[in-house]
């Protein structure tokens, strides 16, 4: 889901993505397009 808003992580204003896991509102380079989730949740599935 995507909507305008400030990074959750790195506080960039712009188009967010919604984490599948967490929820965080996050921008495209907090976002692993791949799984769905923020970068932070990713990491933990790495």
């Amino acid at each position: 889901m995507e909507r305008e808003g400030i990074c959750s992580i790195c506080g960039k204003p712009g188009v967010m993505h919604s984490c599948k896991l967490c929820g965080r509102l996050v921008c495209s380079e907090c976002y692993d397009f791949k799984r769905g989730l923020c970068k932070i949740c990713a990491a933990k599935f790495t």
